[in-house]
This record gives C-alpha cells, sequence and structure tokens, in this order.
C-alpha cells in the first residue's frame, strides 16, 4: 500500500511541481525607475541668508498615473500599466522631489520646499493630468500650476509637452519624461523669476 501511495504522489505532483518551476523561471525580473535631473545644486559651507520663500505644497497626479508601474498609452481611448517596469517610488512623490531640488537650483534666492516652514512668498500646487508614454512615440506631459502669492493672488498655467523617445523601450521614455519635466520647470523657474 505505501508503494501505491509513492507512486500515486511521484506521477501526480511531479508535474505540478515541474509546472510552477516553468512559472517562475520565465516571469521576467521587475526593472525600476527614477527620473533624472541635469540641474545641480551648489553645494555651499556658508549659511544662506533669504526672506524668498516658495512652498511646493502639493503635486497631485492623477490616479490611473499614481501607480508603481509605469504607464504606456496603446492608442486613442487605451492606457496600459506596466507590471515589470515600475517607479522607484509613487509618480507624486518623484515629481515633488524632483520639483523640489531643481528649483532650489534654478532660484538660488529663494529656499524652495515642499514643508511649510514659514509664510511663503509663493504657494505652489501642481496637478499632473499626463505623464506617460504614447503610441506616437512620445513622451507626454500635460498639467496646471496654481500658484498663490502673498496677497492671497492666484495664478494658473496650464502645460502641455510633446518629447520624442530617442528609441524604443522603458529606458528611453524615462529620459524623455525627465527631459520634458525639467524643460518644464525651467519655464517655471524663469516665470518667477521675471
Amino acid at each position: 500500500m505505501n508503494r501505491i501511495y509513492k507512486k500515486l504522489l511521484i506521477v501526480v505532483f511531479m508535474p505540478l511541481f515541474a509546472i510552477l518551476a516553468g512559472c517562475s523561471a520565465s516571469n521576467p525580473s521587475k526593472s525600476y525607475f527614477q527620473l533624472t535631473s541635469n540641474s545641480q545644486i551648489p553645494v555651499s559651507q556658508n549659511m544662506k541668508t533669504t526672506n524668498q520663500f516658495i512652498w511646493i505644497e502639493s503635486v497631485d497626479v492623477a490616479s490611473f498615473l499614481n501607480k508603481p508601474g509605469i504607464v504606456l498609452q496603446t492608442d486613442n481611448i487605451k492606457y496600459e500599466t506596466a507590471i515589470n517596469h515600475l517607479w522607484v517610488s509613487t509618480l507624486s512623490q518623484q515629481l515633488q522631489d524632483r520639483l523640489t531640488q531643481d528649483l532650489t537650483a534654478m532660484l538660488p534666492n529663494y529656499l524652495v520646499s515642499s514643508k511649510s516652514i514659514t509664510t511663503p512668498t509663493l504657494t505652489v500646487k501642481l496637478f499632473i493630468d499626463s505623464f506617460h508614454g504614447s503610441y506616437t512615440g512620445d513622451a507626454i506631459i500635460k498639467g496646471r500650476w496654481v500658484v498663490t502669492d502673498r496677497k492671497n493672488n492666484i495664478e494658473t498655467k496650464p502645460f502641455e509637452r510633446h518629447v520624442p523617445l530617442a528609441t524604443n523601450g522603458y529606458d528611453a521614455l524615462v529620459k524623455a519624461l525627465s527631459k520634458g519635466w525639467q524643460d518644464e520647470e525651467l519655464d517655471f523657474a524663469n516665470s518667477i523669476k521675471h
């Protein structure tokens, strides 16, 4: 009786183990991506004094984008979220970190922070509606800035950028999104300087 059970176990479970092993071997590995920047914050040993403070109050990203996977628009009505090509952290967090760091470099006479430190000179809210790849071969970035000054005057500035991908693939997409985002940050910083 013992031999029959052993043979039955081998006959039934060996194919299951082979299937499970095959499935786990065919799963592609996950890749994680982070937005890049060319802006360098100068390192100084001296204390900096300023009375200009920009508070990045919020970065609101459309819910379909604020997921672990990078989003691709596969035709004019369909969007797909990658399973194995993921953001290092949420897109809203990456954009907020990138914005804080890059504006610090671009606007050296301002203190820029995502924390409320003191009464801000400017309060910035950012709304991102598109930040994805497209079947057209472009990275698409779309949204609007909402800026409030000390006197509670509110200005809004919509933006839309289409950045062609240099090659196919997620690496090229993230590089194009990074470039488009940095160009948008630079335009925004220049609008504050004037």
